[in-house]
């Protein structure tokens, strides 16, 4: 009788707490995306006058015209960053979970050797000046798509990662029997392996993405044609344009004309509706991701 009472009790106090606890965290994460979307809408001098507010004294789509201005490059450079984006993070997961499932092998040769290899790139790095004088006089990857994806495609934390994953979760005995019915390594991992780390492959899928995403100093380094540069470069070259603008003007080294269209250009507004333009797609692609990331905890914490 006891037992029925505390089941029809309903949601304890501290759940309520906990929900109230992870509301606020939630409205605090949010609002200075918030914040971000109401600076870009509002005008210059709102925000010379009041600074970052979440009511501004007037609103304004200057930003946005400003940014649109370059409308022909920044489709060009909103097509190269989500190519980049989409086909490198597909490539990353291909040739790690290959790698990761290859190091998960116990009978696998050469897996002592191609562990020690792989932790040996985590710890030893050529540096800057190194990889640039590889990837252009030796690969001649500059100026084109290869060098966003290529030097990046495997890391060894996300090798790691999966390799744990497939070590917890995908038992040997699973493979034993399908080797027994006659499946070849090629099938045993695209059909068996692969939809097991679906959640994995989720999790560091978005992780990869978003850094292709956000790269600007791959494209600063390597690229000099306008049609090959990302949305992130894209973008700090604008802000570059306007610094450049405002040390001139404090030199007194701008034409009557270039004053007054600097007066009339946004600085603070562009850098958040350039900063909203980078954020928007992330912020719609990332809920699809979400139940990933949950079900991925959930799977590598409870193991038969």
């Amino acid at each position: 009788m006891r037992e029925k009472e505390l089941t029809h009790k309903g949601p304890a106090r501290g759940q309520y707490v906990l929900a109230f606890i992870l509301g606020l965290f939630t409205l605090f994460c949010f609002l200075p995306v918030l914040l971000v979307v109401i600076v870009s809408f509002s005008s210059e001098a709102s925000v010379a006058a009041k600074g970052f507010s979440f009511f501004p004294t007037e609103w304004s789509t200057k930003a946005y015209d400003y940014v649109l201005k370059f409308g022909r490059q920044l489709l060009v450079s909103y097509g190269v960053t989500t190519f980049v984006a989409v086909f490198g993070t597909l490539l990353s997961l291909w040739l790690t979970s290959m790698f990761a499932y290859s190091l998960s092998r116990k009978n696998f040769n050469w897996r002592n050797g191609l562990s020690v290899y792989l932790l040996i790139t985590m710890l030893f790095s050529g540096g800057t000046l190194g990889g640039y004088l590889i990837n252009t006089n030796v690969f001649h990857l500059k100026n084109t798509l290869w060098v966003l994806i290529l030097p990046g495609c495997i890391t060894t934390m996300n090798v790691i990662v999966m390799r744990t994953f497939i070590n917890t979760n995908v038992p040997d005995s699973l493979v034993e029997a399908a080797k027994i019915d006659g499946a070849s390594d090629y099938r045993l991992f695209f059909v068996i392996i692969v939809p097991i780390m679906a959640p994995v492959l989720a999790a560091l899928g978005f992780m990869t993405a978003i850094g292709h995403w956000n790269q600007w100093m791959t494209s600063y380094l390597y690229i000099t044609k306008s049609e090959l540069t990302t949305l992130q470069h894209m973008l700090m070259k604008i802000e570059k344009n306007l610094d450049f603008l405002k040390e001139q003007l404090a030199q007194g080294q701008l034409s009557p004309e270039q004053i007054e269209e600097f007066k009339n250009a946004p600085s603070e507004t562009a850098r958040m509706a350039m900063l909203f333009c980078t954020l928007g797609p992330v912020l719609v692609v990332y809920p699809f991701f979400q139940r990933f990331f949950i079900k991925g905890m959930t799977v590598g914490a409870v193991k038969g």
